[in-house]
């Protein structure tokens, strides 16, 4: 990777990460938002309920986009950026253009994503505990 490319990603993370933080901004101010409104019924409660579960996933979702921003940037200062943590093969450039916080090169992800998919396949297909029986 030239060193103008990794300048180039360097402030396309910079700015990812800006919009991340303002994004939790939003999120943070909007949840508070609810907590001042006061609700008058129980189906007002159940809206606002809901709003605040969903706010608190886009939250979590981004604060982990936030944490791989965040160590793809102290990658690219210790100079192990755009290197495969797994298998320490180059991540090519074109996936780090689309995903430039990745720290794992396209066959390693898929890898990892079957293993994962394959694991949670295992778990969901077998009833869990000991109490287990069928009722009918």
């Amino acid at each position: 990777m030239t060193p103008l490319e990794m300048e180039q990603l360097r402030k396309k993370l910079e700015n990812l990460r800006q919009e991340s933080m303002q994004f939790l901004d939003r999120l943070k101010n909007e949840s508070r938002s609810l907590d001042a409104d006061s609700t008058q019924d129980s189906a007002d409660r159940c809206v606002v309920n809901l709003s605040k579960e969903s706010l608190f996933e886009q939250s979590s979702q981004r604060r982990t986009i936030l944490r791989l921003i965040e160590a793809a940037l102290q990658r690219m200062k210790k100079g192990s950026f755009g290197v495969c943590v797994a298998c320490g093969d180059e991540i090519q450039a074109r996936r780090l253009q689309a995903v430039p916080w990745t720290q794992f090169c396209l066959s390693c992800q898929e890898e990892l994503e079957d293993e994962v998919g394959a694991s949670v396949a295992a778990r969901t297909s077998q009833p869990v505990g000991s109490n287990w029986r069928r009722v009918g």
